[in-house]
């Protein structure tokens, strides 16, 4: 079966490793990164490559080498402008843009011309082409083409709105909404059915990126408004919506885009992986939906990865306290040694455990097989009499880590940094 080649660009945006994660061990998918600038990216995507920023003229030539070189067939953007911009010159370089419809994308990048779309619709919020027209204060004053809530001013009064429009290009002003808000992540197939809508909430905010999400059901004024958008835009693969309260308790919409969400994993870990099903209706096949809605809460975190620049082939590994912890195994220390082993690493245990190592593996349902050398150290013989070659050293105890450290002249590293390493 011939895999599809997928490209993410930007790659190492939240959204690009989101893409990541959802399509990484996909048998359908062989996954590829771009980005314009040094950023995470490189980590995530085994097949990483840097190009020049949309507005350069050299991205153009540069771009459509990297899709010929890698045979890409689809193409995930992962920022409105990146995505208005590749709507226009995808066809022409014979790949597929996830939802890209230039007509659409367009739309969708400028919040005046979503309003001016939906004109006339209850759930359209009220814009003021000047500050004679606002009756009541306050009201928010927020860019064009913005996203994320960044950029957006609220403004008590006629002086700060002078002062507020004075600093922002291309300003819409726009009436105050005092109320919850949520994000509506959506579906569209290839034959244009809406075949998800997924409310959630917007608890904890940061960057623009919804770290707490609670999962919705999904009210009529919520279905009308996805039906309603689905209905006039040319849509395909994943897009979303924000809404917002107003102070009568009305739904009102914010922003449409034509993208994957930052927070989209609220979806994925439901069932409802809305990249992977970009693929699927990429090659054609009519699709279904398991949502669980019994997944109700998403907390999102900032994880941190270290770059390791020293070449080894073995791994030294303690027992007591690193890899099994009160008899049982320890997942952090396991998700590590099996990383070690997809690198093809070779895996020593050793250890000056009491008892019988082999009985104690079996007890914490840990494979004896897993290491290619068990050594059981006498009391008093020091670990770095068995290391040898490039190698690196885990171990909870700082007096053996230090020991190692300075016989062996090798990383060394606490269970603590495992989570850091290799990912």
């Amino acid at each position: 079966m011939r895999r599809v080649n997928v490209l993410v660009f930007p790659c190492g945006s939240e959204i690009g490793l989101e893409i990541a994660q959802a399509l990484g061990l996909s048998v359908h998918v062989r996954l590829h990164g771009a980005s314009s600038r040094e950023d995470h990216g490189r980590l995530a995507f085994a097949r990483y490559a840097e190009v020049p920023y949309i507005a350069e003229a050299a991205f153009d030539l540069r771009f459509g080498e990297l899709l010929a070189e890698w045979s890409i067939d689809l193409i995930f953007a992962t920022h409105d402008s990146v995505m208005d911009y590749l709507a226009v010159h995808a066809a022409r370089w014979g790949v597929h843009l996830v939802n890209g419809d230039p007509q659409a994308t367009r739309i969708a990048r400028s919040k005046s011309a979503t309003y001016s779309l939906f004109e006339g619709e209850f759930w359209v919020p009220r814009c003021f082409a000047d500050l004679d027209q606002i009756a009541t204060w306050p009201v928010l004053i927020k860019p064009d083409q913005g996203q994320g809530g960044q950029g957006v001013v609220l403004v008590a009064d006629r002086i700060q709105a002078e002062a507020a429009l004075t600093h922002m290009e291309q300003p819409l002003i726009c009436e105050y909404l005092p109320g919850e808000e949520l994000t509506v992540d959506c579906f569209s197939d290839w034959r244009g059915r809406l075949l998800h809508i997924g409310p959630r909430s917007r608890e904890r905010v940061l960057g623009g990126i919804a770290m707490r999400s609670q999962r919705r059901t999904v009210e009529e004024a919520i279905r009308h408004i996805a039906d309603r958008i689905n209905e006039r835009l040319t849509l395909r693969g994943p897009w979303f919506f924000q809404v917002k309260r107003d102070a009568e308790g009305h739904w009102k919409l914010l922003e449409i885009s034509c993208r994957l969400s930052s927070s989209s994993v609220a979806q994925r870990v439901a069932g409802v992986n809305l990249p992977l099903m970009a693929v699927q209706d990429f090659m054609g096949r009519d699709l279904k939906v398991l949502d669980d809605a019994r997944i109700t809460l998403v907390e999102r975190r900032l994880t941190s990865v270290a770059v390791l620049d020293y070449a080894f082939d073995t791994a030294y590994l303690d027992f007591d306290d690193t890899l099994v912890c009160d008899g049982r195994a320890n997942p952090q220390a396991m998700r590590f040694v099996y990383r070690l082993l997809e690198m093809g690493k070779r895996l020593v245990l050793v250890t000056r455990h009491k008892g019988d190592v082999r009985a104690t593996l079996a007890g914490a349902r840990i494979a004896a097989e897993l290491f290619d050398e068990i050594i059981h150290l006498r009391f008093g013989e020091p670990k770095s009499s068995v290391i040898q070659g490039a190698a690196i050293f885990i171990d909870n105890h700082f007096p053996e880590r230090l020991e190692v450290s300075r016989s062996c002249a090798i990383p060394v590293f606490d269970v603590d940094s495992l989570e850091l390493l290799f990912q």
